[in-house]
């Protein structure tokens, strides 16, 4: 469980639209990631849509795995569960 005190508020509001879980695995998320760091997107790297909340095993991945890689599977994760949370309030 994260330590609320230590994040900004957009920070905690990223945790909180995805339940505080890693958008990639659903395990309890650890960390915000930049999907596409502030070196390639220097004037917009902080958007929301930019953040995910990930896990540290996933977090270790999206780095292993890099930007090109890894920022298209976090927006397919992002999407499928924005899908998914809508289809379950229906």
């Amino acid at each position: 469980m994260i330590d609320r005190q230590e994040w900004s508020e957009e920070e905690l509001e990223i945790f909180d639209e995805y339940g505080g879980k890693c958008v990639k695995c659903g395990k309890p998320a650890d960390v915000i990631h930049e999907d596409v760091p502030k070196s390639k997107r220097p004037k917009t790297w902080m958007e929301k849509g930019n953040r995910s909340p990930l896990c540290v095993s996933c977090h270790n991945w999206a780095h292993y795995k890099g930007t090109a890689y890894s920022s298209k599977i976090l927006k397919e994760c992002k999407k499928r569960y924005h899908d998914n949370t809508f289809h379950r309030r229906i």
